[in-house]
């Protein structure tokens, strides 16, 4: 388990047990010390073996099935000490996850332990994890009146499990930096080259485990008394001292010869060697022949999209990164304290930098890419600029409307349609990377900040100690009051935003807020005037 002690969080977060006895605990911060949060070094790592054991288990399996017959399993010690250590991993990976904080939808992460096992639960991974985390290795070993096709279907469930390891990838911090540090384009063929192999040993081993299942699943004199492919191929064309596809112990050279026919059918090189004989294997070479020719034409043109021409935001993303790579080699001074810094996550400030532009290249459109993460509305969505001015105020309204109606005195009960349409249009989205702090922006001051997508908290004074977390409230106002107060008045005392990971967020700067409230009498008398006194009030008395 991971503690609060090794997540480096700021003092004004980890000050939440130091409460007076009469400020009751957030519910969701109930348990917190027994959360494993996404960026805990050993969960990465964590992760990242998982992420090996299902590759692992995506080739081994399939071999052990459909070439070597289960040989190894029931013969090699090792590899049933091996195995079992493994099953071992995946069953405490199933229960771990209860305690898994996860980032949802919307970007935000959920650290609530009764949140975090309602949805394991609900999702349904928790069961289908209990299933492919069955010690079959132990069922096979010892389990002699066990049928192999009931452990060859207990095992097809942890291979299953691969469709899971490209989230554990995306989330992996390791794969992560090591996605930001080499060309993108070597990143893009080494993928396809992984997905042609796996295709290539998975059809390979259905091959081999047909021929093996019409020679009544034996390897030895059997296989090569019925009728399968891999007999017609023996009588034609075996030579002596060389490959030889029979018997227990040739299970590799029998896998290579099923690999090359997976091979040269997915290429549709097809040198006729290797034939089908009986009905199933015409089925299946049928099959694939139309399956292989979409697949191979999909790979095909991948690659050459990969090498050739990127995409316009990858494109964007590789350069801007290899400028980042080259700044970040110029530092003069490799480290500085958190204090001039201003981290709040303990985190590098290269590593800060890198992480940002993969985020904007993740989350963003080219439009973020190529302006400054401080957009207008218009900028956003650029058709808003060749639309009519109805029409933009319209769009404008559908886009931003059910945020400004959550700010009492910008509501529709005080303003009108045309009023929060030039709010509207006048609010940036800003974006923020993971340690970052936020006062005011320095072209437009302050402003009622929405969180769209990450988390994060706020303080008063960090000497204080006092925070308030910002999870779980998106596209909800932050203390919108306290925005109408001067910026003069208690300025020490006014709101900090920390960001913790990355975050968007609309952003109505006060100059904006206040021209539609001079125009606007009875906004002003019967709302905002008095959230100005309460907000006042409530940072006088913090003095």
């Amino acid at each position: 388990m991971v503690s609060t002690r090794h997540l480096k969080l700021p003092q004004a977060m980890t000050s939440v047990r130091k409460l007076p006895e009469d400020d009751a605990m957030h519910p969701s911060l109930n348990g917190i010390q027994y959360v494993i949060f996404p960026e805990d070094r050993v969960a990465q790592l964590w992760d990242f073996a998982m992420v090996t054991i299902i590759t692992y288990y995506s080739f081994f399996i399939p071999y052990l099935f459909g070439i070597s017959g289960g040989y190894y399993k029931m013969k090699s010690t090792g590899f049933v000490i091996f195995n079992i250590l493994i099953d071992t991993v995946f069953f405490v990976d199933t229960f771990l996850q209860f305690f898994r904080a996860y980032r949802d939808e919307n970007g935000c992460l959920v650290y609530s332990l009764t949140s975090i096992r309602r949805n394991y639960i609900r999702s349904g991974f928790f069961f289908f994890n209990l299933i492919a985390a069955m010690p079959t290795t132990l069922l096979a070993y010892f389990g002699n009146s066990l049928d192999d096709k009931i452990i060859f279907l207990l095992d097809l469930f942890k291979v299953l499990r691969l469709v899971g390891a490209r989230k554990l990838l995306k989330k992996s911090h390791l794969f992560n930096v090591l996605w930001e540090r080499i060309n993108v384009q070597t990143a893009l063929t080494l993928k396809f080259l992984f997905m042609i192999s796996l295709v290539s040993h998975w059809i390979a081993c259905i091959w081999g485990c047909i021929a093996f299942a019409e020679a009544s699943w034996e390897l030895n004199e059997e296989l090569l008394s019925s009728l399968n492919w891999i007999s017609n191929w023996y009588d034609g064309n075996y030579v002596e001292g060389g490959l030889n596809p029979i018997g227990d112990g040739n299970s590799f050279q029998r896998y290579l010869l099923c690999l090359f026919w997976a091979i040269q059918s997915i290429t549709s090189i097809g040198y006729g060697n290797i034939s089908p004989v009986t009905a199933v294997e015409y089925g299946f070479a049928n099959a694939l022949m139309l399956i292989c020719g979409i697949f191979w034409a999909y790979i095909i043109g991948s690659l050459v999209e990969a090498v050739g021409s990127m995409g316009s935001v990858t494109r964007d993303y590789v350069e801007r990164m290899d400028r980042a790579n080259q700044m970040l080699s110029d530092f003069a001074v490799k480290d500085m304290p958190q204090s001039i810094t201003g981290a709040t996550t303990g985190m590098k400030v290269s590593k800060r930098v890198r992480r940002f532009i993969t985020n904007q290249r993740d989350k963003t459109t080219k439009k973020w890419l190529d302006d400054h993460s401080c957009l207008t509305l218009t900028e956003t969505y650029p058709t808003l600029s060749v639309l009519s001015p109805e029409l933009q105020r319209v769009c404008a309204l559908h886009l931003v409307q059910p945020h400004i109606e959550k700010i009492s005195y910008l509501s529709s009960k005080y303003l009108s349609p045309e009023e929060q349409a030039e709010i509207a249009l006048k609010s940036v989205t800003l974006e923020f990377s993971s340690g970052e702090k936020f006062y005011a922006h320095p072209e437009l001051g302050r402003g009622i900040v929405i969180v769209k997508q990450g988390f994060g908290f706020t303080t008063r004074n960090e000497a204080t100690g006092n925070f308030r977390w910002r999870k779980g409230l998106p596209n909800t106002p932050v203390d919108a009051n306290e925005v109408l107060v001067e910026d003069e008045y208690c300025r020490e005392k006014q709101l900090i935003y920390h960001f913790v990971g990355f975050a968007k967020v609309l952003f109505i700067p006060r100059s904006v807020i206040m021209d539609v409230l001079s125009k606007n009498e009875q906004a002003w008398k019967r709302s905002a005037r008095w959230g100005y006194f309460q907000a006042s009030y409530i940072l006088h008395s913090k003095q």
